[in-house]
C-alpha cells in the first residue's frame, strides 16, 4: 500500500472519532447514537483484509480504551481487534459482499462486538440484558441506517486492497 493509501485511511481513522465525539452526541435519538468508529473498522477490514482490519482495529479499540473506565481497560481494543479480523476473513476467504450483505456484516459485527466487550467487562448478566436492550439495539439500529448510507454512498470501495 502506498503512502497516499495509508494517509487516507488515517484520515478516516481521525475522521470516525472526530465524528463520534463531537456529531455523534448532537444526532441522537432518545439517546442512541451511531457508532461510526466501528463503521470504519467494518469497512476498513473489508477493503483492507484481515491484517489491516486488525490493526486498524486494535487502533481504534485502544484509543477508545483511553477514554473508558482504566478497570476495563483493553476491552474495546480486543473487541475491535476480533472484529477487524472476523470481518476481513469474511470479505478475504468467504465471499465477496455486495452493499447489502456489508451492512448486514456490519450490523452483525456490532452485535458481535458488543458482546466480545460485555464479556471482557465481566457485567452480570443483569446488567448486559439491561445494556442490550437499552443501549446495543436502539444505536445497532443507528449504526446499521448510517452504515448503509455510508455503503450506498462509497462508490469507489468495490476494488480489493491489501495493507
Amino acid at each position: 500500500m502506498n503512502n497516499s493509501s495509508w494517509l487516507k485511511i488515517l484520515f478516516l481513522f481521525i475522521a470516525s472519532f472526530a465524528l463520534q465525539v463531537s456529531v455523534a452526541s448532537w444526532i441522537s435519538i432518545f439517546g442512541a447514537t451511531p457508532d461510526f468508529v466501528i463503521i470504519f473498522v467494518v469497512a476498513t477490514a473489508i477493503k483492507r483484509g484481515p491484517a489491516a482490519g486488525c490493526f486498524w482495529g486494535f487502533l481504534a479499540g485502544f484509543s477508545q480504551d483511553i477514554y473508558a473506565p482504566v478497570e476495563w481497560l483493553g476491552a474495546n481494543a480486543i473487541s475491535m481487534t476480533v472484529i477487524g479480523f472476523l470481518v476481513g476473513q469474511v470479505e478475504e476467504k468467504l465471499l465477496t459482499l455486495n452493499k447489502p450483505a456489508k451492512v448486514a456484516v456490519l450490523g452483525f459485527a456490532f452485535f458481535v462486538c458488543d458482546m466480545i466487550y460485555y464479556g471482557v467487562t465481566g457485567l452480570s448478566q443483569d446488567i448486559i440484558t439491561n445494556l442490550f436492550l437499552t443501549q446495543t439495539l436502539p444505536e445497532f439500529i443507528y449504526t446499521v441506517f448510517i452504515g448503509g448510507i455510508i455503503f450506498y454512498l462509497d462508490h469507489g470501495g468495490d476494488k480489493k486492497k491489501h495493507a
